[in-house]
């Protein structure tokens, strides 16, 4: 009874939370909280999957790690970033 109580509590924290933000911000706020957390599980998601599937030889193993970590910097460096810039210019401009 306790523990019901006490998530609907957290649920109607989360939820007043959302409502203030999207009120705030508008509706592009959720847009880059999605973008920002699909981001992250792709290349987590895409990494330990290839990474499964390597060969049991660590010089392998640690050649895909660099060449990994190098391409997905440069991707959320060069692409990313500035995608979220400008959703974030967007969300100032209806402020």
């Amino acid at each position: 009874m306790i523990i019901n109580l006490i998530l609907s509590f957290i649920f109607g924290a989360i939820c007043f939370w959302f409502y203030k933000n999207i009120k705030k911000r508008g509706l592009l706020w959720i847009a880059k909280g999605l973008l920002q957390i699909g981001i992250l599980i792709f290349f987590t998601g895409s990494f330990f999957k290839l990474f499964f599937t390597l060969p049991s030889n660590l010089y392998v193993k640690l050649i895909f790690c660099f060449t990994y970590v190098w391409f997905t910097v440069g991707i959320n460096v060069n692409f990313m970033i500035p995608l979220i810039d400008l959703i974030d210019k967007k969300i100032d401009k209806y402020r």
